[in-house]
């Protein structure tokens, strides 16, 4: 196998790879288009490319293909280089006779950068968790929060509850008993509540500025481990172009001063396998001190609610948002977003640092995809 980056003109036998994953009972495929829209118009003169595509190819076609996002990590206050993995892919879970390929575009990967992280990849009975538990990759479930805004149509339309008998019957005798309804009224009672004591005002905004920037700095030191989270580097992740992804600044009202900020989501759902058809909206990223956490949460479910959707999740990891989407009355259930550290990846995940020190969203790694 030559593993190297990919360029143009390997394009069209990344998309023979997609096709045969394809017709071999596969969904995911490899995007074809490895830069993020609008990467060059907000990427200053020397800043690094955030996205590129290393593929496996055999001298006929392309075997494994791997997105690296280059990115910095805070440790300690101190910037380090890594990049997250996004979507490994491989012909070699459907024709043996390539499953090295992986093996090998990984072991570049970590020769290029041995700093590696990744968000996803299922529960441990998925291929993905168990490849890089095999690679001995440090791996902990990211802690998952969900708000049921539309209490009795969750309960009707979520396809998870028809998993079990159990889940399933439950579901029926909340919807049909009315309890549902009754949960809707209560949330929304302490959510106006909370919103009249809170102090804080949000207002949407088209792109992150020099008001990110200082949010960054001045909060940074209450992070432990915390992604770089500048306008610069937002504003690639999170193209002020890209309308999917509605940004919110919060401040205090008595100080008119930034508290922080917080990216929210939304998608319609189709027979979603967890969602059904519900409309899910989604707590994807935020920053400010951790004191102004409950606020930046509190906004992003406002916010959500207004945009009529009938179920709100997020994925946390730093203790002041878990308790933040706790306060602010989001409930924890099972997490199947896990976060992947590679062996060189020190100290993350090890007992100087573990998982509750480090900040981390659904959002980043570009975890989105399903979800936007």
């Amino acid at each position: 196998m030559n593993v190297r980056f990919a360029e143009d003109s390997d394009l069209a036998a990344v998309a023979r790879l997609n096709d045969r994953l394809k017709a071999g009972g596969r969904e995911d495929e490899m995007p074809l288009d490895p830069a993020l829209p609008g990467e060059a118009q907000y990427r200053p003169a020397g800043f690094p490319v955030y996205r590129r595509m290393i593929i496996a190819e055999d001298g006929r076609e392309v075997r494994a293909a791997m997105m690296l996002c280059h990115h910095n990590v805070f440790i300690n206050g101190e910037k380090q280089d890594f990049c997250w993995t996004k979507l490994p892919l491989s012909e070699g879970i459907i024709n043996l006779k390539y499953s090295m390929a992986i093996i090998q575009l990984i072991k570049k990967a970590l020769d290029y950068q041995p700093f590696l992280m990744g968000l996803g990849a299922g529960t441990q009975e998925s291929e993905g968790y168990r490849f890089f538990a095999k690679l001995r990759w440090r791996c902990q479930p990211v802690p998952f929060f969900f708000y049921p805004v539309k209490v009795t149509r969750m309960l009707r339309g979520m396809n998870y509850f028809k998993s079990s008998a159990k889940l399933r019957y439950g579901a029926m005798l909340g919807a049909y008993s009315g309890a549902g309804a009754g949960v809707s009224g209560l949330l929304a009672l302490r959510r106006k509540l909370l919103a009249r004591l809170s102090g804080y005002e949000y207002s949407v905004v088209e792109s992150f500025d020099d008001w990110a920037d200082r949010i960054f700095a001045r909060s940074l030191s209450d992070y432990p481990v915390a992604m770089r989270s500048d306008a610069t580097s937002l504003n690639i992740v999170y193209p002020p172009d890209d309308h999917r992804y509605i940004r919110l600044r919060v401040t205090r009202k008595s100080a008119k001063r930034d508290a922080g900020w917080i990216v929210v989501a939304s998608k319609q759902m189709n027979d979603n396998h967890y969602f059904g058809d519900l409309k899910v909206g989604t707590l994807v990223d935020g920053f400010g001190r951790s004191e102004d956490a409950p606020a930046l949460v509190a906004a992003g479910l406002d916010h959500l609610v207004g945009m009529g959707v009938d179920l709100i999740v997020a994925n946390f990891s730093h203790a002041a948002w878990t308790e933040a989407c706790r306060r602010s009355g989001m409930f924890s259930g099972p997490s199947n977003f896990q976060i992947f550290v590679s062996p060189k990846g020190i100290p993350l995940l090890e007992e100087p640092c573990p998982l509750h020190q480090i900040h981390v969203a659904r959002g980043h790694s570009d975890g989105m995809d399903n979800l936007i």
